[in-house]
């Protein structure tokens, strides 16, 4: 009998350590898949807000999106983490620390109070900047190179694509931009993304001189940063926020001999972006249609200036970086298969524009051409593309969504991530 009962008791005690070692691991799985991380910023220790957090493993992406606090949640498990953003060097981890510290791409400067007391020459400077715009910046009819990346994320799936080429700038008689495309690429988890061209066109129709106007200076409260090393070239450092809403701040810097701004960075929150960027009679009427609503809208704008040699300039660098959160409580059918049809859907977007006078391998008669159409000796795959303003919220014309559709299907290699 004892024989018998003590490999039983064995059995028990190996059943319940079994059981204890499966409870543990479970405990340490469900652990492993729901973690809690703040995102921030390494010299400010501000929070890092629309981090990308994703990793694809077993042929299968997975993403979180740090919120206004720079708090990310990871429900999935990962053997590596990418973090990124766009103002930020990228980073990969292979655990998650309660804190991620991310290192600023840009030169930080101090924090500047912005009081209702300023001196008075910042507004005589700006308004002469703003009406000496057109000729300082959209007077010369160039033809430059252009590289172009955009990345878009949401919690399944990466969207990347890169396209480079030549932009005919705009001036006095162009009122839009427009490209000839000479490499495009789609880098993503699936094949039914199309080329999105989307913030290629944002960045430049929100090209911050564009929008320096008198009401844009009379709006904003403004300092000068007496740190900025830059003083003794003439160049200011000027800090603004808005006297009316609380989500819309940024910097410039200012050649003050020349009244010419060199750079500069906004950031506008919900509140701003719906007021400046989505006509309020539409907003309303989409909401009473069907329900639509924007939750959250954050967006990111940096621009670098480059001089030409006869004293013009043009957006040398932009980086431009897009949340946007809706909802709609009735499904419109028309509207959902439309913008299937562009390649729209995802929330978090960041997008990086650089203009260069280096032409690179392309043929002088492409540099030199002022057709707008089908160039002599191009292939129907090639020909320049008008960049239209593109609006956040619109009722189209049957020919301005067909434009659409039309920018979505530009030729492309195809990429699976």
């Amino acid at each position: 009998m004892n024989k018998k009962f003590v490999p039983s008791v064995a059995n028990s005690i190996g059943i319940r350590t079994c059981t204890i070692l499966v409870v543990l691991l479970f405990s340490l799985n469900l652990q492993a898949q729901e973690q809690r991380v703040v995102v921030a910023d390494a010299y400010t220790h501000e929070p890092v807000v629309r981090a990308s957090l994703y990793t694809k493993e077993g042929g299968r992406f997975q993403a979180a999106i740090s919120d206004e606090d720079g708090v990310a949640i990871v429900r999935f498990p990962f053997r590596r983490m990418t973090i990124s953003h766009l103002n930020y060097e990228q980073q990969q981890v292979r655990q998650l620390p309660d804190t991620l510290w991310m290192k600023p791409r840009y030169q930080q400067t101090a924090e500047v109070v912005v009081t209702n007391k300023e001196p008075e020459w910042i507004r005589r400077k700006l308004k002469r900047a703003a009406k000496l715009k057109d000729q300082h910046y959209f007077s010369k009819s160039d033809t430059l190179a252009f590289s172009y990346e955009t990345e878009s994320i949401d919690k399944r799936s990466l969207y990347r694509y890169h396209l480079t080429g030549l932009m005919r700038m705009r001036d006095a008689d162009h009122s839009l931009y427009a490209i000839l495309p000479d490499s495009s690429l789609i880098v993503s988890s699936d094949s039914t993304k199309l080329t999105d061209v989307t913030n290629l066109r944002r960045m430049l129709s929100e090209d911050f001189m564009a929008e320096l106007t008198n009401s844009f200076i009379k709006d904003h409260r403004w300092a000068e940063d007496p740190e900025y090393e830059g003083r003794s070239r003439g160049e200011v450092e000027l800090v603004f926020r808005s006297k009316n809403r609380t989500d819309d701040r940024g910097r410039l810097v200012l050649d003050t001999a020349r009244c010419v701004v060199l750079s500069a960075y906004r950031f506008t929150g919900t509140e701003t972006n719906r007021h400046e960027r989505m006509p309020m009679a539409l907003y309303a009427m989409a909401r009473v249609l069907s329900g639509y609503k924007v939750n959250k809208w954050t967006r990111f704008y940096r621009v670098n200036y480059r001089e030409r040699d006869d004293g013009t300039f043009y957006p040398e660098t932009v980086n431009y970086k897009l949340y946007m959160e809706t909802q709609d409580a009735e499904t419109d059918k028309d509207q959902e298969a439309y913008e299937q049809q562009i390649g729209g859907g995802f929330p978090n977007m960041e997008a990086k524009l650089s203009i260069s006078k280096n032409m690179g391998s392309l043929s002088s008669e492409d540099t030199n051409s002022e057709n707008p159409d089908m160039m002599e000796g191009e292939t129907a795959t090639r020909k320049w593309e008008e960049l239209p303003r593109s609006w956040y919220l619109r009722y189209g014309t049957e020919e301005s969504r067909k434009r659409e559709v039309e920018l979505a299907n530009l030729p492309a290699v195809f990429q699976l991530y």
